[in-house]
């Protein structure tokens, strides 16, 4: 289907300042970009918190790198095919569709019946040292294509301060079994969730998950939390937790809409923990989105819901230190920026 796209023009700016000028509106780091609800967006999420987001999608905004061998074309599609970022894989062929195979790094993958093509999607470890990829595309057992996908090694910030995670840093009171007891139901209930049906929901409607645009903490930063316990009145220092952010975190003042990115059936609608009220939805073939932190939540399990729709209120439950929305993607079980995947022009059939 025709898609329009809004022209843009890009000023960068020293002292770190970026500002991106989109025809009716601009952009200014540090401060969050407005959008309708349920925004398609068409364009990689630049640096700096700074987003463009034209009307329509077009599917020249993602990259792409196109080999041929005989008869099968690949078409794989991109943000900027580094680590950490989904890949759309589609396969074109002269001949029958319905038998074709692929294959990434040895793992098969399942392909999703597409307009003219067959899809899936992939993604790289964000922590991967890994150069490339090598696909390997066959008819039934017998192989009929190899290619090779470049890996750019893309590096992940690193936070300069600890973070003080209210009650969660403070280690001077040992843990109640009740909540022990309710950290241990919620793991096994998200294990549960990521539990991906075979087949896909996905169409070519990817929605942005907020109505305004401002990345609080980016995708895969490193962090250090910080831990202490009081002794006789005063903080006594422990050593931080360092973790990698397993996702990305959007501005959201407590009952900002959260909208879900993709059509799929909610796995999980649960007040859990560590990640507090969260919705995780199930887009099949092994592609699952989470949204953490809410304050409300506005779907239940086995709810069918469709890009766009609002599945929730942003808030501050769980560990955080203010409320936002905490979006994670998982990509055949490796963690993804889920920003990568606004991008990509899939084909699906309606």
């Amino acid at each position: 289907m025709a898609r329009s796209q809004k022209k843009y023009r890009i000023l960068w700016l020293p002292q770190s300042t970026v500002i991106a000028v989109i025809v009716g509106f601009v952009c200014c780091a540090g401060k969050a970009t407005r959008l309708p609800p349920g925004t398609e967006v068409s364009r990689a999420i630049m640096e700096k918190n700074v987003a463009g987001f034209p009307e329509g999608a077009d599917r020249s905004l993602a990259q792409l790198k196109k080999m041929t061998h005989e008869d099968v074309t690949l078409l794989a599609w991109s943000r900027d095919f580094a680590r950490g970022s989904a890949l759309l894989l589609e396969l074109e062929s002269t001949k029958s569709l319905s038998d074709l195979k692929l294959a990434v790094n040895g793992k098969d993958l399942k392909l999703t019946e597409g307009q003219g093509c067959v899809f899936a999607l992939f993604a790289n470890s964000p922590d991967s040292q890994r150069k490339e990829n090598k696909l390997l595309v066959s008819r039934g057992s017998t192989p009929v294509a190899e290619f090779t996908l470049p890996v750019v090694q893309k590096e992940y910030p690193v936070a300069v301060s600890k973070m003080n995670v209210q009650n969660f840093s403070n280690q001077s009171k040992p843990m109640s079994q009740k909540t022990i007891d309710w950290i241990e139901e919620g793991r096994k209930k998200k294990l549960k969730a990521f539990v991906s049906v075979d087949g896909s929901y996905l169409t070519q409607e990817l929605k942005y998950p907020r109505d305004e645009h401002k990345i609080t903490s980016p995708f895969f930063i490193k962090r250090v939390y910080e831990r202490f316990k009081m002794v006789k009145g005063k903080k006594q220092k422990l050593k931080g937790r360092t973790s990698y952010h397993g996702g990305t975190d959007l501005k959201g003042l407590t009952g900002a809409p959260i909208f879900a990115v993709a059509n799929g059936v909610v796995t999980l609608a649960e007040h859990l923990y560590y990640d507090g009220k969260i919705v995780m939805i199930d887009h099949g073939n092994g592609i699952i989105s989470g949204y953490l932190h809410q304050s409300e939540l506005l779907v239940k399990e086995g709810d069918r819901v469709v890009a766009g729709q609002q599945i929730g209120r942003s808030g501050n439950t769980g560990m955080v230190t203010g409320p936002h929305l905490h979006i994670f993607l998982s990509v055949h079980g490796v963690k993804a920026d889920p920003l990568s995947l606004l991008v990509l022009p899939i084909r699906a059939r309606n």
